[in-house]
């Protein structure tokens, strides 16, 4: 028999994964949302066993797991809530799906250790799910916590056919930042070239039409060849006249971007010298040259990396 979910917080990701669960052959699914309109929605459009406005002690009962959805500053006071529910929660298998946040957050004498989890999908979640999307298949997830939570946790991501890692408890944030730096700095890049365009006069709007044959491509490459192998450009060529210029024009244009270009440069450089494209001398020559833009505090230039 199926196990029975208790679904805490039906924001971008909770909606997912009620959709997601539904389709998936979770049959009895009970839903929590402090906003009672998107719950009963929700709630109808995949026919969920119960919905509410308030945290339930019958949802409680009923389940063998209680996956809580709401944002990483709201887990401790939704744990606390169940708590006082007074429910038996020995048996309770307890997930959360925060990237940042470790399954130390279920920790008391009600919940069992072996029984907390964090699963988080490495996804990103734009709107509210009404249907199902398919977010939360062929993804992986990070999960850690007890041996029983986690058990549960690679049934449920294997039913929703996608794959996992285990990540350190005490690496958790560290895996988060990898996460943000993949998807939201994404988008940071892309706004810093839609400022880098306007001031040319082109139209912000249309940066992404613009660079979107080049970032699908580059995906494609490093699909088919890796990452390190799929750089290209000044940096990978060793073409040191092309980045001087580059720190020229920036610089006189919009040196509030130096920081950001001078920084991803030498990170560039790395990743060039292990595709073994440029040599040691190179990698020193056009650090070197960065480094005469890095300006410190107090104003003058700083040579930073040896």
């Amino acid at each position: 028999m199926e196990k029975k979910i208790y679904i805490i917080g039906l924001g971008k990701a909770g909606s997912a994964f009620a959709a997601e669960l539904k389709d998936k052959g979770f049959e009895a699914l009970f839903l929590t949302d402090k906003n009672p309109g998107r719950a009963e929605e929700i709630s109808e459009t995949i026919n969920a066993s119960g919905y509410s406005e308030k945290i339930d002690s019958g949802f409680i009962k009923k389940s063998d797991i209680i996956l809580i959805c709401v944002q990483d500053r709201y887990i401790k006071e939704v744990v606390d809530s169940v708590l006082k529910c007074g429910c038996d929660l020995s048996e309770k298998i307890f997930i959360h799906t925060s990237g940042s946040e470790s399954s130390e957050v279920f920790r008391s004498d009600e919940i069992k250790s072996d029984n907390g989890v964090s699963m988080h999908p490495v996804q990103t979640f734009d709107k509210i799910s009404s249907v199902n999307r398919h977010l939360l298949e062929k993804i992986y997830f990070g999960i850690e916590g007890g041996e029983k939570g986690k058990a549960t946790a690679k049934y449920i991501i294997r039913k929703l056919g996608s794959d996992f890692i285990e990540i350190p408890r005490e690496k958790k944030y560290l895996y988060h930042s990898a996460c943000v730096i993949s998807s939201n700095f994404l988008i940071t890049l892309l706004n810093i070239s839609s400022e880098i365009m306007g001031s040319m006069g082109i139209d912000k709007k249309k940066t992404f039409e613009i660079f979107r044959p080049i970032i699908e491509n580059t995906l494609k490459n490093i699909s088919e060849d890796g990452l390190i192998n799929s750089l290209t450009g000044p940096f990978e060529r060793n073409d040191i006249e092309t980045i001087s210029k580059h720190l020229n024009s920036i610089n006189k244009e919009l040196p509030s971007l130096i920081p950001f270009y001078t920084l991803l440069g030498m990170e560039t450089v790395k990743v060039a010298f292990k595709k073994e494209s440029i040599s040691m001398k190179n990698v020193i020559s056009i650090l070197d040259l960065m480094n005469d833009y890095i300006i410190n505090e107090s104003g003058s230039k700083s040579k930073t990396i040896n």
